[in-house]
């Protein structure tokens, strides 16, 4: 799946149903070899986009005691992000146009463009994976001049009159996130790439317990201080493309073996809120071809 950006198509013709998930193969533990690459994955809402624009949406378009209770509830862990969006978009109101527009004046991070272009001069790949509402990721990166990046992220939608959102970058068994970082992780991984990824809040959890390297700020950074997880502060992608120098010039190490955090792995197939008293099953995932 090489590239899932809508930035050229307009906001009505996002309604088609979403094409189903194709089946996620099985992650076993692998012997690592070094890496022949490594990829970058970066979170949007407030990592390449300063402020979390999904929560922008919803401030500006829904009633706060209607989404206010159902963000309380994410965080505390009652609800996954993909439930916690279908009940948010059932509770905007206001001209659709003006909502599908709301990405056009979010500031962006200024050192994402050379930091991409920093990237692709070493042939190093990058991706974007949004597990927010994801209609304005795509028309923002074009206006950047990155419209061609892969994007990963919900399928939102503005027929008259209405909200509708589907996932097809979610997991095909485990219901629990809108789109799945995780996946990601693990489709290079079988690849044999070092995965850095890159984010700032609660639904980059379950990516940053999976990635190799991971630079994390705000939210995301006392989520892995508290799990002892490692981790890299940043503050905007000049310091990231720094810190990425040395390790490029220090050499890529293999990707890291971990248990499993979420996922089938860990909780039964189809299900769609956290389980978080369920200790991570006692298997590994990899990187490397799997059998």
């Amino acid at each position: 799946m090489s590239n899932r950006s809508e930035a050229s198509r307009a906001p009505d013709s996002w309604g088609a149903p979403p094409a189903p998930a194709p089946p996620a193969e099985p992650a076993e533990p692998a012997e690592f070899a070094e890496p022949a690459s490594i990829v970058v994955l970066v979170d949007y809402d407030g990592t390449i986009a300063r402020s979390d624009v999904s929560d922008e949406v919803m401030w500006r378009h829904a009633d706060r005691d209607a989404w206010a209770p159902l963000e309380a509830a994410y965080l505390r862990g009652d609800i996954g992000s993909r439930t916690l969006l279908v009940r948010q978009a059932a509770v905007l109101h206001g001209d659709t146009a003006e909502i599908a527009a709301i990405g056009d004046d979010q500031e962006l991070d200024a050192h994402f463009v050379p930091f991409v272009g920093f990237l692709r001069d070493r042939s190093i790949e990058v991706e974007v994976v949004s597990d927010g509402f994801g209609f304005f990721v795509g028309p923002s990166l074009a206006r950047l001049g990155l419209g061609d990046l892969p994007v990963f992220t919900a399928r939102t939608a503005f027929p008259p009159g209405r909200v509708e959102i589907g996932f097809p970058d979610g997991h095909p068994t485990c219901r629990v996130c809108g789109t799945c970082k995780r996946e990601r992780i693990l489709v290079h991984h079988r690849a044999g790439r070092h995965v850095v990824f890159i984010g700032d809040g609660f639904s980059d959890l379950y990516a940053a317990g999976h990635a190799d390297t991971v630079f994390a700020k705000d939210h995301l950074a006392e989520l892995c201080a508290d799990r002892g997880w490692p981790y890299q502060t940043w503050s905007s992608f000049a310091d990231i493309q720094a810190a990425l120098g040395e390790l490029l010039a220090a050499g890529v190490p293999a990707p890291r073996q971990r248990p499993f955090i979420c996922g089938p792995e860990v909780w039964p197939a189809g299900t769609i809120e956290p389980l978080w008293t369920r200790p991570p099953a006692p298997r590994t995932v990899g990187g490397g071809a799997s059998k």
